[in-house]
């Protein structure tokens, strides 16, 4: 383990709390209570935003907007191409700008269409709404997940990846609440449905969320201007990423940037990476789907086994256990060192889920566990970013992009795979949405046995050095030639710390 060598803290809660007398615990505690709370929160509402549609289908919109033919699809393919289109840009520009004024501007903006969505009375209207809170948001979860990698040391990083990795699933059983409580307590209020009221809730709160986000997000390390840091803890911050051998993120000019670019797409771990992170993405769809199977459960005489309050609440249990598990078996790895296995054992758990929905049992329970063992099988997703995270601790802004090329790759499967696998008129028993789903859980499973037993064999110095050397050193001597000095001593420290993280698993 890494020896701690802050001093301790006499003044504030230190004086009373013992946990917080050293100054690195003082930090990471505000990091928690102020970052990590406010990207959990902004996870919830991203997820409300861009779910709000899925739920407001099946709590009356359907029939209100005469919605009978694949319109919910497109309504994901519209949202999920904006996306795809504008995931990497954003990501570049987060590069140039700071996160502490782009982040909560766009924030607010698709805060404000999704109020306006309330208003829609024709699935056009929906679509191009749509596709503009798509390109709005693209911006949210690599940025928000780069933040995290930036401030975060590889001891921390799991368990913080994890906690707001499931902040879109608190987002939806949030979801589920409101819209069965706005179903029964508002629909009808000031002549607006349930699912009206849904849109003008979700929206108002993202659009606060925005405004506090001016005040809360802190930029990098190497520049942060937050008003809830001090000026030893901004010291600090970067103190212990050198530590760690990890470079905070920095604005960087658009040749350094335009180097870098040059470097990933030549690097096989980028192609590794998108391939493991896109198909475990895609095979995860497999529960996605859930409220349209519980929509249309009938019972011996042909009734509608749920209403649709309990159609919206049923799936929290499954998001409680994606929640307890993801938490908590990323907490472990970050204890034990553990990505690759991770990821691995929770795959192989999917894989057997997806068989038996592949097979459809013909009684309603079994369908059920198995739907609600799928939630249990997530954890890899967090393993995997820290994995990436430690694997480029000197090339912040170079993961960064990567992680927003991997989302890009996996919007445009949601923007696409749905029209043919998951098609709303096949559901519940989808024939295809299945097998296809065993089958990418499978093959992400591969390719990250591929990176644990090639690739790190095959470039066992490149968590210390990064693009620096190799076939690749004349390109990445030009990336920052003013950094050489602090590039050697970075490189010492990753060095350390790769041999400590080693020691820890």
């Amino acid at each position: 383990m890494i020896i701690e060598t802050t001093r301790p803290s006499s003044t504030g809660l230190g004086r009373f709390v013992p946990y917080l007398r050293n100054e690195e615990t003082v930090l990471r505690t505000k990091l928690d209570c102020f970052l990590l709370i406010w990207m959990f929160i902004a996870g919830i509402m991203k997820e409300m935003d861009q779910s709000a549609t899925t739920q407001a289908y099946v709590s009356g919109m359907k029939e209100d907007l005469a919605l009978y033919g694949n319109e919910l699809n497109w309504f994901q393919t519209y949202f999920s191409i904006a996306y795809a289109i504008f995931i990497v840009p954003s990501q570049m520009l987060q590069t140039k700008l700071r996160p502490s004024l782009w982040l909560p501007f766009a924030e607010i903006a698709w805060g404000v269409l999704t109020l306006l969505t309330y208003k829609a009375k024709t699935a056009t209207t929906i679509y191009i709404l749509r596709f503009f809170l798509g390109a709005l948001s693209a911006t949210s979860w690599p940025g928000i997940t780069a933040l995290i990698m930036t401030w975060y040391t590889p001891t921390e990083l799991a368990f913080r990846l994890a906690i707001f990795n499931v902040s879109d699933v608190a987002g939806a059983m949030f979801l589920g609440v409101v819209q069965a409580e706005l179903y029964v307590n508002m629909n009808g209020v000031n002549g607006l449905a349930g699912w009206q009221w849904l849109f003008i809730v979700s929206g108002a709160i993202t659009i606060l969320l925005g405004l506090l986000g001016l005040l809360i997000v802190p930029d990098s390390p190497a520049n942060t201007r937050a008003i809830w840091l001090t000026k030893r803890e901004r010291k600090l911050s970067r103190e212990r990423l050198e530590r760690h051998g990890m470079r905070a993120a920095r604005l960087i000019p658009s040749n350094v940037l335009r180097a870098k670019l040059l470097l990933l797409v030549r690097h096989p771990l980028t192609y590794l990476y998108i391939a493991a992170f896109a198909q475990n993405a895609w095979a995860h769809r497999a529960n996605s789907y859930i409220l349209l199977y519980l929509k249309g459960v009938t019972d011996s005489a042909g009734n509608k086994l749920y209403t649709t309050y309990q159609v919206n609440l049923i799936p929290l249990g499954g998001y409680g256990l994606q929640i307890i598990t993801n938490v908590g078996i990323n907490a472990l790895g970050d204890w034990k060192g553990w990505r690759w296995p991770i990821f691995v054992g929770s795959g192989l758990v999917h894989i057997v889920a997806c068989a038996i929905l592949t097979v459809w049992p013909s009684n309603h329970p079994t369908i059920m566990f198995t739907y609600v063992l799928t939630y249990g099988t997530n954890a890899g997703g967090p393993a995997l970013i820290a994995w990436l995270a430690e694997l480029l601790r000197v090339e912040p802004e170079a993961r960064a992009i990567i992680i927003g090329m991997s989302v890009t790759i996996v919007y445009v499967g949601h923007a696409t795979i749905p029209l043919g696998a998951w098609k709303a008129v096949n559901a519940p028993h989808y024939i295809i949405g299945f097998p296809l789903a065993l089958s990418l859980a499978a093959g992400a499973i591969g390719v990250v046995l591929a990176m644990r037993f090639w690739f790190v064999k095959q470039y066992p110095d490149f968590a210390q050095t990064g693009y620096g050397k190799g076939e690749d050193s004349h390109d990445a001597s030009e990336v920052d030639n003013n950094s050489e000095k602090f590039d050697a001593e970075l490189g010492a420290q990753a060095t350390k710390a790769i041999v400590n993280d080693q020691h820890r698993s």
